[in-house]
């Protein structure tokens, strides 16, 4: 067996290993949805954090909240919370958005690197052939 198409095989091995889920996820996928894919998932996240926030918020000041609550503005207490949650949101769906936009355009390049290392693999194995079959043919 040839050792320059080991050295490749072991070389591609060694490369899906540390990126085959990099690759998968930009190979299956356009661009926008991966990202808008994981920016629903983190969108969720937030989400769910922020509720567990306010929830804590809403535990450590119940005495204040229930002794005051006729004198709370309510609406305003609500839109004031919504506001902060929207703020929230735009700004981790932003960074979200920024994180996953550059490891796709990375995962991208590896992608490419990977189908090249591939295409090496493939023309040893056809100057291999050629070489069977002139070793044939003689």
């Amino acid at each position: 067996m040839n050792e320059k198409r080991i050295y490749q095989m072991i070389r591609l091995a060694i490369f899906e290993e540390h990126h085959m889920e990099q690759l998968e996820g930009v190979r299956t996928c356009f661009r926008s949805d991966y990202i808008g894919r994981h920016m629903i998932k983190n969108g969720l996240r937030v989400t769910a954090a922020f509720l567990c926030i306010l929830a804590g918020w809403g535990m450590y000041h119940a005495e204040t909240l229930m002794l005051d609550i006729t004198r709370i503005d309510v609406w305003l207490l609500g839109k004031q919370i919504l506001f902060l949650y929207a703020v929230w949101l735009c700004f981790f769906l932003v960074l979200t958005y920024c994180i996953h936009s550059v490891r796709y355009a990375r995962a991208r390049k590896d992608l490419e690197q990977y189908q090249e290392m591939l295409t090496r693999l493939e023309r040893e194995y056809e100057r291999e052939d050629k070489r069977k079959g002139k070793g044939e043919e003689a």
